[in-house]
């Protein structure tokens, strides 16, 4: 397959093959090096350190590899000095590649980091693979892996089960020159994942045209960074004007004054003597990351209020509530201060910052200071739905403020969310059409590129989505379903038609939903029994057609996805049947499937962990399968006998109202013989503003205010003289409760993510054994609509504690 590349030329000289490698599985080329190459040690990925003569000595060791695994013949690797004769296959700059006519091998770096380029020439005997090895780029790395990929060769995923290599015993190339340059200059993520994982993932990487040294490609605006460079707690005393104050009037001593002029100045001297020790050390110190601590850092001082802040509310905070307020405005005004005193002695520096949290927003009436770069991370979007998608005001807000910043700022790259779900279980949340749409508008906007942040389990995303990513940040203008044909044929042969159909199907159903968001808590409600039976025909044809090796595991993926996801969809059937016992049965077997999965590949999964580092690894530390198995069968228990008895459990349909003007309390809508026949019903499992009409825009804007929801409870006689408890899993948002028209108590407001999120009361003096009692429960969504609070969302029931 011809690509669509990102090119200086492209010039096919002659159709006929003009140097042939291997004949009749012997060798018949030879591979040359620069003598010092030959005898360099082949360089091992990491952050840091690229040498150009170990990053040349691993791509001939991986063109000589990857031959002789296609043909069987074992390529020599010589010395320039050794005066090769017959085909050669010259690898990197050498002295053979100066009497090359018309040939120029990028080089070059700066600290704008956009020298990156690779050729490939092949003109008759001679095949030149090449590129920019200078500084921390692998061009000659990425001129063999494009020739591979040219012959056939695909990196799929990491590890040798991700390899597709064709087999054939003669291997010739056709005169060519091509000369490629990426599209975006930082093309980079980064996730947690066991160290001996981290080379293996890496070589994946530059096999794709990524990069791996991301240290020396840029300097992260880590959070705390600014710490280093602050003034010294010495002076808190005596100097307390130089530092930011909280919203009580205390010290801030992590964050300086943002609009006093000396605080910049001492930022800036710190930042100008690290420069100078870095000189003094022969190191070239070119950028440098600089950010507050993370959260909602502000600086309440009342001359930055006064002069700077504008008030503006952050798409992560709510209205009125001060400390969630906006702070780009005095941030980057403050930052313009500290890069002018910095780039009066180092004109060519480049201050790194980012704009992230409460500082995601472009900054009004700022310009940037022309060295600043900004690495762009917008945590509170919908991660779903490409750019301008109708159903999805936050793609909409989101590329228009993307948009902004690349034209406030020529060096911005964004720190993109590739995990998609913040919260997760790893069920199948593809990403191929919107990342195709969104990377071309980043390129016409003039992004510079990623610096994203992953999740090790490829099950998540589907290796598709992986392998795309890579593929989109080096051309994001490549013919898109050509490539993804590619794919498919490469990674699935025979059952290409329902492999390709598998992926498309789970895609198109989460861009048909009107659900937004980034937390797995939406997932239940875009999937749905009709995706189920879909994905399960296609896997059917898959596994009928994929009757052998290595398209048989391929397919089994595949297969161990969709059942991992009907266990998914059977834990959420259950929950909200109340069935809790067999929820926890059910998460027990989405682990049991991962565990198969990761025998495959712990690329794809690895297993559930509490433990340490390990579990981040496994990609869902936060109200994973592990907690949720075991608050399952917490609430099992407290039904079973074992810690409680059920007394009773609500049925699932309430009676709701809306409270857009609060006034549901004073006129006492708790009261047990209120009218509530206007009122409507509604189902406590699903959210609220999907049931009723007006709460919910065509773009996704939900209503955010106060509801009621009221339950009525047959109480039987003999739960007299128990202690009672009033449970709900899942209320977030804030809620009071009445019971027969007594005030019961209050639960605190919980951001939308928070699990669980349960309504935990005594009732005992309250509930009336024997009757019907009315259960009132007033929630508040809260005033951001971005988190898009579900009200109830889950069955309400009575239990009996165990003394």
């Amino acid at each position: 397959m011809k690509k669509s590349i990102v090119a200086i030329a492209v010039l096919a000289m002659r159709s006929a093959p003009a140097i042939t490698l291997v004949q009749d599985g012997l060798p018949t080329a030879t591979i040359v090096v620069r003598a010092e190459v030959l005898e360099a040690k082949p360089y091992q990925p990491a952050r840091r350190g690229v040498d150009a003569k170990g990053g040349i000595k691993l791509a001939a060791l991986d063109l000589q590899h990857y031959v002789e695994k296609i043909s069987g013949a074992t390529l020599p690797i010589v010395a320039d000095s050794a005066a090769p004769s017959g085909a050669l296959i010259l690898v990197g700059a050498s002295m053979l590649t100066e009497s090359l006519a018309g040939v120029k091998i990028p080089s070059g770096c700066t600290s704008e980091r956009k020298e990156e380029a690779y050729l490939i020439h092949c003109k008759d005997d001679t095949l030149l693979l090449a590129g920019n090895d200078d500084g921390p780029y692998m061009g000659t790395y990425y001129a063999v892996a494009e020739f591979l990929n040219r012959v056939g060769v695909r990196w799929i995923m990491p590890g040798e089960c991700g390899e597709v290599i064709p087999q054939a015993s003669t291997l010739t190339f056709a005169d060519l020159h091509i000369e490629e340059r990426p599209a975006f200059a930082r093309r980079i993520w980064w996730c947690n994942q066991p160290p001996e994982m981290f080379v293996e993932a890496s070589l994946w990487k530059l096999r794709n045209k990524m990069q791996v040294a991301d240290v020396e490609i840029f300097s992260w605006p880590t959070d705390g960074s600014l710490s280093k460079f602050t003034p010294d707690l010495s002076l808190t005393n005596s100097r307390p004007e130089l530092f930011a104050r909280k919203l009580d009037g205390s010290l801030d001593t992590h964050l300086p004054n943002l609009t006093h002029p000396g605080a910049a100045r001492i930022v800036a001297d710190k930042i100008i003597a690290a420069i100078r020790d870095a000189e003094k050390e022969g190191e070239r110190l070119e950028f440098l990351g600089l950010a507050p601590h993370d959260g909602m850092p502000m600086d309440h001082t009342p001359d930055t209020l006064a002069e700077w802040h504008q008030s503006f509310t952050d798409w992560v905070g709510r209205a009125g509530v001060p400390t969630e307020r906006s702070i780009s405005e005095e941030w980057f005004r403050f930052i313009n201060r500290v890069a002018e005193h910095v780039v009066a002695e180092f004109p060519d520096f480049i201050l790194n910052t980012n704009g992230y949290a409460n500082r995601s927003l472009p900054p009004e009436g700022v310009a940037l200071h022309p060295n600043l770069s900004v690495m762009l991370a917008q945590i509170w979007p919908d991660t779903l739905k490409p750019f301008y998608h109708p159903r999805s005001w936050h793609s909409q807000v989101i590329a228009e403020e993307t948009r902004r910043w690349c034209e406030l700022n020529p060096r911005v790259y964004l720190y993109n969310y590739n995990l998609t779900m913040l919260v997760t279980l790893l069920t199948p949340v593809p990403q191929v059409q919107k990342m195709a749409i969104n990377y071309r508008y980043l390129k016409q906007w003039g992004l510079l590129g990623f610096a994203n942040e992953t999740r090790l389990p490829i099950m998540e995303e589907g290796i598709i989505t992986r392998y795309m990513r890579a593929q989109l940040m080096w051309d994001p203008n490549l013919d898109l379903q050509a490539t993804l044909d590619d794919y498919h044929e490469h990674w699935y042969g025979p059952a290409a038609t329902p492999g390709a159909a598998f992926w498309k199907a789970i895609e198109t159903c989460i861009l048909d939903s009107p659900m937004l968001g980034h937390e797995d808590r939406i997932l239940p409600f875009i999937y749905t029994p009709e995706l189920l039976q879909t994905l399960e025909a296609h896997c059917v044809a898959a596994e009928a057609l994929a009757v052998a090796e290595p398209y048989q595991t391929r397919v089994r993926i595949d297969r161990l996805t969709l059942d991992h996801l009907k266990a998914y969809m059977a834990v959420h059937a259950a929950e909200f049947d109340g069935r809790y016992a067999d929820a926890a049965a059910q998460m027990r077997k989405m682990i049991e499937y991962r565990a198969q999965i990761t025998a495959i590949s712990p690329f794809l999964a690895m297993p559930p962990s509490k433990e340490g580092r390990a579990k981040y690894y496994g990609g869902d530390h936060y109200w994973g399968a592990i907690d949720r198995r075991d608050y399952y069968q917490d609430l099992a228990d407290r039904m079973s006998g074992k810690t409680g008895d059920l007394i009773v459990m609500a049925d699932r349909i309430a009676r709701f109202a809306l409270d857009e003007a609060a006034v549901g309390k004073a006129l006492r809508w708790y009261e047990p013989g209120f009218d509530r026949r206007d009122w409507q019903d509604i189902d406590t499992t699903r959210p609220f503003y999907l049931q009723i009409p007006g709460t919910y825009t065509t773009n996704g804007v939900p209503y955010a205010g106060n509801m009621w929801y009221v339950f009525e409870l047959d109480v039987p006689a003999d739960a007299a003289g128990k202690s009672l408890q009033l449970y709900s899993p899942t209320v977030p948002g804030e809620a009071w409760t009445w019971i027969n028209g007594q005030y019961c108590g209050h639960r605190k407001y919980l951001e939308a993510y928070i699990r669980p999120a349960p309504l935990d009361l005594d009732v005992t003096t309250l509930i009336k054994p024997g009757q019907r009692n009315t259960i009132a429960v007033w929630v508040n969504t809260g005033l951001n609509r971005t988190q898009a609070i579900e009200g109830f969302l889950g069955r309400l029931f009575l239990y009996a504690p165990k003394p």
